[in-house]
């Protein structure tokens, strides 16, 4: 049985009419330079590789959630994987976004991510000739912008993040016949599907809440807890904050599971650090089962009554669903600029 794979964001952006694979190599090349290079930051000190690092499938593993831009607190959601975000509808935890360039753009000029400011990005990446020659050269394929703009930076980074999104995992392999899952995966998987009941949210073949042919999102209301010991309901109120309405409040969208072993913390607080932790969470009835109040969970309260060896086996499942990303090498210098205190900016930012 062959996967379907039906993409419905575009990481093309104004180059959305580029089919020469030539052209859309020297995009990609583009974009892989402007996402590890810190001169789209406010402070020219932090890039997109800074939170969304490759060696940790574009995520950041090694915090609860990231650092803010002042470098003093840290962010108030666990920072989500590129990896396969071009399967979705909408974007964000929250779906604020609707595309890849919109959500790109909120996050490079946030003040508190990346604190950048529209025209000095543009400015200061202009003033590289090494990227000005190469955005003049594309012009020709954007006549609905005839100069260099925000957008086509944007463009070029999109382009360049979801390259990755072409991976597969054992589970694929598995369901098209090319290779055999071992009997405890098999039985996680049954788990998964049934008793577990994770498939009533986490739909096939990208195990997020977008169904083929990815239009339209599902969100949650699962009762997250703001510490490990569920003292309290996590203040966060999620989609509300985008579609205010009663069911929506503490409402996030549902995620994917695919490289779900590599990818904690867990959850968009990041509170739980183990997968067994959110099964266990699950298991329990979420945030009600485990004695919190949340008056419009969407989650049911009654537990699963799952025994060991079948978390064991759920895991083992989970586990056939990391994929073999092909991770290019890191650029070994960033261009030049014309202004002199750019070129004292690191490959990858500084924090």
């Amino acid at each position: 049985m062959q996967l379907l794979f039906l993409i419905k964001q575009s990481g093309k952006g104004v180059y959305y009419n580029v089919l020469d694979k030539e052209v859309l190599n020297s995009i990609r090349q583009i974009g892989k330079s402007l996402f590890y290079d810190p001169i789209l930051s406010g402070n020219n000190e932090r890039s997109c590789a800074s939170c969304h690092q490759p060696k940790q499938f574009f995520t950041d593993t090694a915090a609860t959630t990231s650092l803010q831009y002042n470098r003093q607190f840290f962010l108030a959601r666990n920072t989500p994987s590129l990896i396969n975000v071009d399967y979705n509808h909408l974007i964000m935890l929250d779906g604020a976004h609707i595309s890849l360039q919109n959500q790109t753009r909120a996050v490079m000029l946030n003040p508190i991510e990346m604190g950048g400011e529209e025209k000095a990005i543009v400015d200061k990446v202009l003033s590289c000739d090494e990227y000005k020659n190469a955005f003049q050269k594309l012009l020709k394929y954007t006549p609905q912008e005839p100069e260099i703009s925000f957008h086509h930076i944007i463009s070029a980074l999109t382009f360049y993040y979801t390259q990755f999104s072409k991976a597969t995992a054992s589970f694929d392999n598995a369901m098209n016949r090319q290779q055999m899952l071992d009997v405890e995966a098999q039985n996680g998987f049954n788990l998964f599907m049934s008793k577990a009941q994770c498939a009533t949210c986490h739909f096939l073949p990208q195990f997020n809440g977008v169904k083929p042919p990815y239009i339209g999102s599902e969100f949650e209301v699962l009762g997250t807890p703001a510490t490990i010991n569920y003292s309290s309901l996590s203040k966060d109120i999620g989609r509300y904050q985008v579609n205010p309405a009663k069911e929506t409040m503490n409402a996030f969208r549902t995620g994917t599971l695919r490289n779900i072993m590599k990818t904690a913390p867990y959850m968009h607080n990041g509170v739980f650090k183990t997968i067994d932790e959110v099964i266990d969470f699950y298991d329990g009835g979420g945030g009600v089962g485990h004695g919190l109040k949340v008056p419009n969970q969407t989650l049911s309260s009654d537990s699963l009554h799952l025994t060991p060896v079948e978390k064991k086996s759920i895991v083992a499942f989970l586990l056939t669903l990391t994929e073999s990303v092909p991770l290019d090498e890191v650029p070994k210098k960033l261009p030049k600029s014309k202004i002199a205190i750019l070129n004292q900016r690191k490959i990858g930012g500084t924090y």
